[in-house]
């Protein structure tokens, strides 16, 4: 199993969710998250001079899949998302060592529904 961590814009969320679900997406949580990235590296070629620390507005998608499922999830985040601006966001990809169902008491990849 993969554990997708993306992070984007918020006013990409609809065009990614109609995408997610077109590949039968098991589930997903979205939660607000505010930070910043390499634009704040003075070394960064998109560097911008800020007053003081500006965090950016953005969400955080935790995506829990199969490893077969993850490359078509991965894609559907960068249709969605990208505009080749910055701040288009990160997805970072995980393993899972495994799962409980608290429910039913089902372990690993069952936990995440039928295929």
């Amino acid at each position: 199993m993969k554990f997708i961590i993306a992070f984007i814009p918020p006013e990409h969320l609809h065009r990614l969710v109609d995408a997610l679900i077109e590949y039968h997406v098991p589930g997903m949580t979205v939660s607000e998250a505010r930070g910043f990235g390499q634009e704040h590296d003075p070394r960064h070629p998109d560097h911008r001079e800020y007053i003081g620390l500006e965090m950016t507005r953005k969400l955080r998608l935790e995506i829990a899949c199969r490893d077969e499922e993850a490359e078509d999830i991965l894609a559907a985040i960068y249709r969605s998302a990208h505009t080749g601006n910055v701040g288009d966001g990160k997805v970072f990809v995980l393993p899972v060592l495994d799962a409980l169902r608290i429910k039913t008491g089902e372990r690993g990849d069952r936990t995440l529904g039928p295929k």
